[in-house]
């Protein structure tokens, strides 16, 4: 007679699938903040209260979708169950994902990182959807560790549904940990670490603009730490951030690689010093496996270098070498500092001088779509399982690195060897074949070069010996091809690169000392600093500009004259463009010398990527207030909302300043301001309590011209173009409660 039995399942694998598997705090961080990730979250917020004290309280608080009970208790405390890998994670959310989604997380056991950090959990969490609730779950880790023959299932947590929420967001989770660990202190240096590190979990190599992602850090304990310190890399409040791609995009050979989503073709680019100079594409693939994959990876001279440690204020390999992320969230321990899972210092040992390895390179595998075969180890810090998948990713990332070598050993080394061409290939193909060991009967390929790429490829070197190295490798192929022009462009480039080596030797020690003084630090008060400590770059910077306003204003000035004596005609259209653009220079003049005393930052034409929110907010509470009289402005932002985006500080200062001068014109007494951001756009409310605007006037507000105050009646009309050529708007809307209302929308 036959009976069915079952397992037992001991409250010790708490332990097994928990503390055992999630090595330290940090990738028990890292596990939390991927579940935040992964519940469509914009905003991860990190809290460290009374940190190294009795009462200490790590606080995880995101504004992803949330949980409600059947959530709860069908997928959060079903223990290894995982309804991001059975595709039914998001089935009631698929409406508000705009693509495809891949998770960061599939096993189900992230959310025992809580029990790293400390034994007591207290998670909070309120669904995003009509009616929700607001459910709240006590969990004590250490009452699965008091007899190990108790059951998992018969320990239980407490449930309670709350009347408010506490959260900072309207829906999301919030888990707050408690009794922390013994082994879990949290001093100043590691929290660096830490905020360090969280940097470089987000794909820190893309711009990453189609997912906005933000992680912020709020230990109160370190602030006065935090103000003695020059370099925001050593700050631990506030967001965390990565300048990396801004880094890498100087001073550096770059190649890429990628597979393509159906597996059958492969991109080889290469790019030196940012500009490019060939790409290679080929359809003979030997990787059966691999499909949606790519490799980048930079080689870092000694320009580079100093230039990574300058910026970042560590050493490149104190920051790490290859990583690996699998869509858009780092695996670890790939590129971790100090690990080489790839072997590549051994490598390098085998052949030293001609490889590269882990103090040369940094850049990144990138794995997207489903990619089943690419598991993690159950051991979060244990990397990718070693399959199948995993040797042939393998041994397509070391065929990427030697042709970044071959490039590199032709470019800067030992020259470019020339044997082996048919006659019909021309120059640039042959320097490109060579570089890259391509050989001339590889048919189904398909070679795009850029035109100047013999002096673009002399440009662009960083070591001045190299460079000669590289005129005499062209000189050889000249020589072989018999070609006079080829010999002038040669001669030319030569002579150029002569006369530029003696001026970079002097200067190259002072290039140095400037380079130190024009640091600037990522994110200070952008507007606090005095005249007399702005550095000389800056002037320079402020003066061109308004030399360059005040020569368009010159110019035009001149032609109105001369067409006035002259009795030349002038038809309406001509004057509107004239006094607009005069108008506008004026106001750039205008707002440059508000600036000049102000800014604490290079003033230029060019778009900075930057803060809006609290650019608005201090350039209003430290600039426009110093000239306004009369008239208060009262600021009401959204809690915690930062909008990090791309725009001319220059155009920005002009919008606001056009702004409050109509309200000035208005007789207004009082401005409000108020910033809210929803998804990715960022709303912008003013409002003044002037003369407000009548509706038969309301669609003829932005009209060249038209005024209701006795001004110019350009100032809307110039706020409405500048804004448009940022891809934002402006729109006047219905009065509130006497007060004029212009709102700008961002995305």
């Amino acid at each position: 007679m036959e009976n069915q039995l079952q397992f037992r399942i001991s409250s010790g694998l708490k332990n097994i699938i928990g503390r055992d598997l999630i090595t330290d705090d940090f990738i028990a961080i890292f596990e939390l903040v991927k579940n935040s990730y992964d519940a469509h979250a914009t905003k991860v917020l990190i809290e460290f209260e009374n940190i190294n004290t009795s009462k200490a309280i790590i606080r995880i608080t995101d504004n992803g979708k949330g949980m409600n009970y059947d959530d709860l208790i069908n997928k959060w405390l079903f223990v290894a169950y995982s309804a991001k890998k059975d595709g039914t994670e998001d089935i009631d959310y698929r409406n508000k994902i705009q693509s495809k989604t891949f998770y960061a997380g599939a096993k189900g056991i992230g959310r025992f990182s809580c029990d790293k950090l400390g034994s007591k959990l207290i998670l909070i969490t309120k669904k995003d959807e009509e009616n929700s609730k607001t459910e709240k779950i006590q969990v004590d880790w250490q009452n699965f560790e008091e007899d190990t023959k108790d059951e998992f299932i018969n320990i239980g947590v407490n449930h309670s549904t709350l009347s408010e929420n506490p959260s900072i967001f309207e829906s999301g989770t919030l888990l707050e940990i408690s009794n922390i660990r013994n082994d879990s202190e949290w001093n100043y240096e590691k929290l660096i670490r830490l905020k360090n590190s969280l940097s470089k979990l987000i794909n820190p190599f893309e711009s990453n603009e189609e997912r906005d992602f933000e992680i912020e850090i709020k230990a109160d304990d370190y602030l006065e730490y935090d103000k003695k310190q020059e370099s925001s890399n050593k700050k631990i409040n506030g967001l965390v951030t990565n300048n990396l791609l801004n880094i890498l995009n100087e001073k550096t050979i770059k190649i890429r690689s990628e597979i393509s989503s159906n597996g059958k073709k492969l991109k080889t680019v290469i790019t030196d010093n940012g500009i490019w100079l060939f790409t290679v594409i080929s359809n003979n693939i030997s990787y059966p496996l691999l499909r949606d994959i790519f490799v980048e990876l930079f080689y870092l001279n000694r320009s580079a270098k100093n230039k990574f440690t300058r910026t970042m204020g560590i050493r490149n390999t104190e920051y790490g070498s290859v990583f690996l992320y699998k869509n858009g969230i780092r695996v670890y321990p790939y590129g971790e500092p100090g690990a080489d899972p790839f072997e590549l210092d051994k490598r390098q040992q085998a052949r030293l001088g001609d490889r590269l390895g882990t103090q040369q390179l940094i850049g990144r595998i990138e794995i997207s779509g489903n990619n089943e075969d690419f598991k993690e180890t159950t051991s979060r810090d244990g990397g990718l399982i070693k399959n199948q998948a995993y040797t042939e990713l393998l041994e397509y990332f070391i065929d990427v690195i030697e042709r970044l070598e071959f490039f590199w050993l032709s470019i800067y080394k030992y020259g470019i060897d020339t044997k082996g061409y048919i006659e019909n290939d021309n120059l640039e193909l042959k320097i490109i074949k060579s570089i890259l060991k391509i050989n001339s009967s590889e048919n189904d390929l398909k070679i795009d070069y850029n035109p100047n790429l013999i002096s673009l490829i002399t440009d662009a070197q960083n070591d001045n010996e190299n460079a000669l190295t590289l005129i005499k490798s062209i000189e050889k192929i000249a020589e072989q091809s018999q070609n006079p022009t080829l010999f002038t462009k040669i001669s030319k480039i030569k002579k150029a690169l002569e006369d530029a080596l003696t001026i970079a030797d002097i200067a190259e020690e002072e290039i140095k000392e400037k380079d130190k003084e024009l640091q600037e630090q990522e994110k200070q008060n952008l507007f606090l600093k005095a005249l007399k400590s702005q550095d000389f770059t800056e002037l320079v910077s402020l003066m061109h500009h308004i030399g360059i306003s005040s020569g368009i204003i010159s110019n035009h000035l001149q032609i109105l004259t001369y067409k006035i004596e002259n009795n030349l005609p002038m038809n309406n259209e001509d004057l509107r463009r004239s006094i607009s653009i005069l108008n506008l220079e004026n106001q750039k003049i205008l707002s440059i010398s508000r600036f000049a005393t102000k800014a604490n930052f290079k003033l230029n034409a060019e778009n900075q990527r930057l803060d809006l929110v609290e650019f608005i907010v201090q350039y209003i509470n430290n600039v426009a207030l110093s000239y306004l009289t009369g008239i208060s402005i009262d600021f009401k932002v959204q809690n915690h909302t930062t909008f990090l985006t791309t725009f001319k500080p220059l155009e920005l200062t002009m919008i606001l300043d056009n702004l409050i001068n109509n309200s000035k014109k208005a007789k207004a007494t009082k401005i409000k301001i108020e910033i809210e951001k929803h998804n990715q756009n960022l709303f912008v409310y003013f409002k003044d309590n002037g003369i407000g605007i009548s509706k038969s006037n309301k669609n003829k507000v932005f009209k060249f011209g038209f005024t209701t105050t006795g001004g110019s009646g350009l100032g809307l009309t110039h706020i409405k173009e500048t804004l448009e050529k940022i891809g934002a708007k402006i729109e006047l809307l219905e009065n509130d409660d006497d007060f004029t209302v212009f709102l700008l929308s961002f995305k």
